[in-house]
């Protein structure tokens, strides 16, 4: 990889931790002026697609093709930059002599869990994960600091953004809809189940790193090292 595309992939993978941050006290000022696609733009939560979807389906905006664009900067390129991350700095988190920095945007225990359960249960976790309340960055980084194949990998990770994307949005035009009809107790019903699914998937996906963590055969690629100071 040349010094100009490492540059890249190090400056895009700071901004993407940095900007979601940076963004957190513009939130109230951009839902009050309906700025909400600047607002996936800037912080790509599931709720604010979820916010966005009731918005679409209650006034007509931002469309659908907006909130992807907004969606993709960061829930998919940046991403995918963490990937090379994971690739690049393999040695050092393997020697635990990663950069200070890494360790900061990468915690090296988040970092260990996510490696041995793609060891245990390959690409496929990066579709869950998508689903459930994981970060996909460290995902996709202990991806490209593993042996799994880049490609498998990248095109899980694609199919993952575009069903949670998909499934936020459409589950927002749901909502609502629902609340113009019924009022405001089925559009709380309705958040309450869905948080309650995205919970059990996400303790399946604990189970799996608890379950990783007790074999031996995931300890392959496992990351040592200090935390984040």
């Amino acid at each position: 990889m040349s010094p100009l595309l490492r540059r890249t992939v190090i400056a895009v993978a700071v901004l993407r931790y940095a900007v979601p941050i940076a963004a957190i006290p513009a939130i109230p000022f951009l839902i009050a002026a309906d700025r909400l696609g600047l607002l996936v733009l800037l912080r790509p939560q599931k709720e604010f697609l979820l916010l966005s979807g009731a918005a679409l389906a209650r006034t007509g905006a931002p469309s659908v093709a907006v909130l992807a664009a907004a969606y993709a900067p960061l829930m998919v390129a940046a991403v995918w930059a963490f990937f090379a991350l994971g690739r690049m700095f393999r040695p050092a988190l393997d020697a635990g002599e990663a950069p200070r920095w890494l360790t900061r945007i990468l915690p090296p225990q988040q970092l260990s869990v996510a490696r041995r359960v793609l060891a245990r249960r390959g690409p496929v976790i990066a579709v869950l994960g998508r689903l459930a309340a994981l970060p996909p960055t460290v995902m996709a980084a202990a991806a490209g600091a593993s042996d799994v194949d880049g490609r498998r990998y990248l095109a899980a990770d694609l199919v993952g953004a575009v069903a949670s994307f998909g499934l936020m949005v459409g589950l927002g035009m749901a909502l609502g809809d629902a609340y113009d009809r019924y009022g405001v107790w089925i559009t709380v019903a309705g958040l309450v189940v869905l948080a309650g699914l995205v919970v059990l998937l996400t303790r399946w996906v604990q189970r799996e790193a608890a379950l990783a963590e007790e074999d031996p055969s995931s300890d392959d690629g496992a990351v040592s090292g200090p935390g984040p100071a």
